[in-house]
């Protein structure tokens, strides 16, 4: 129904085509706030690297790849990383993914991540989709939540408008590469070329 999370107004539901009485729009919901996260941290990453920033050290010590040798384009970057650097993606993702990343506090000294008694607190990662949680709810005890109807239907209406911006975001930077253009800058940019990183 138009209102709804995921539908707010003044578009509220657009199927033209029926379906949403057809198929199940849960999983639908899910695979939608999932990739829309997905591509939030992948628009960050594109506006971060084009502006310049690198995390100091080495992507991969025995390929002598440190993070500030990796190129900027979107597509250069996924072919310049090593094939160990891809499979710990995978690996971590399939933990979010089922939950497998969900462990007690691992112990660790304090003034580290979790305090005195852990180094990753229980959650980091998530925990599996079940059926009796709300699409997206994989956080657990650590994420925000937020008792009044109204600022929580406002905030996950933010998520999934923020997270369908951000999933076309990142198919233009792609197809702006594809063309042969600057990922952020197709039209040339400042000058007719791309500005300048911010952070050298």
């Amino acid at each position: 129904n138009g209102g709804d999370i995921g539908a707010p107004p003044p578009l509220g539901v657009w199927d033209p085509l029926g379906l949403i009485e057809k198929r199940d729009m849960r999983r639908y919901e899910i695979m939608e706030i999932k990739h829309g996260r997905s591509a939030m941290l992948g628009f960050v990453h594109i506006l971060a690297i084009h502006a310049g920033v690198r995390l100091p050290g080495y992507l991969s010590q025995a390929a002598g790849l440190k993070f500030a040798d990796m190129p900027v384009g979107c597509f250069a970057s996924l072919e310049a990383t090593p094939t160990a650097g891809w499979l710990q993606i995978m690996i971590v993702t399939a933990m979010a993914e089922t939950g497998a990343g969900n462990v007690p506090d691992l112990p660790g000294p304090s003034g580290l991540a979790g305090g005195p008694t852990g180094l990753v607190k229980a959650g980091l990662l998530g925990q599996p989709q079940t059926a009796d949680k709300a699409p997206g709810d994989i956080g657990g005890e650590i994420w925000q939540r937020y008792a009044d109807p109204e600022e929580r239907a406002f905030k996950l209406n933010a998520e999934r408008n923020n997270g369908r911006a951000a999933m076309l975001g990142v198919t233009g930077c792609l197809i702006h590469e594809l063309l042969g253009v600057d990922a952020l800058y197709p039209t040339g940019g400042l000058g007719g070329a791309a500005p300048p990183p911010i952070f050298s």
